[in-house]
């Protein structure tokens, strides 16, 4: 009886462990780019940091981005979680690199980049390209 309590005590902390992590890695390029441009769409500052390349450029511009996103008025931001992403056109630099252009359903008009690098077999966000270049300049 007592084991019986203790396999279901700990099959019921499995099941909410499980319900709790909904959100899967994303593993190539794309996905990386669409599961970041989304959790900051959402205002999700803290899975979108574990996509980010660990620098401290990266770092330093990831912060000055969630404090810009943070003063939008509630209003923009329910726009902006409830908006599509659009990607525009992808750049395939090389096999370790790649530029998403994109949009979102609510500022349709503004286009944006984010530069997707692969280093030690996973890919992340460098938002030094972001920051530094336009895509007017290229």
């Amino acid at each position: 009886m007592m084991n019986m309590k203790l396999f279901i005590t700990i099959l019921l902390f499995a099941a909410l462990a499980s319900c709790n992590d909904t959100r899967k890695n994303p593993t190539s390029d794309i996905d990386v780019a669409r599961a970041f441009i989304k959790d900051i769409l959402e205002n999700d500052y803290k899975d979108a940091k574990t996509l980010v390349l660990d620098e401290e450029m990266n770092n330093q511009y990831f912060e000055l981005s969630k404090k810009d996103f943070e003063g939008k008025s509630k209003e923009e931001l329910e726009h902006y979680k409830n908006a599509d992403i659009i990607i525009n056109e992808l750049k395939n630099v090389n096999d370790s690199v790649t530029i998403v252009n994109y949009s979102n359903s609510y500022k349709k008009n503004a286009k944006n980049e984010v530069k997707v690098v692969r280093v030690n077999g996973q890919w992340l966000v460098d938002l030094k390209h972001t920051f530094q270049e336009t895509p007017a300049a290229k």
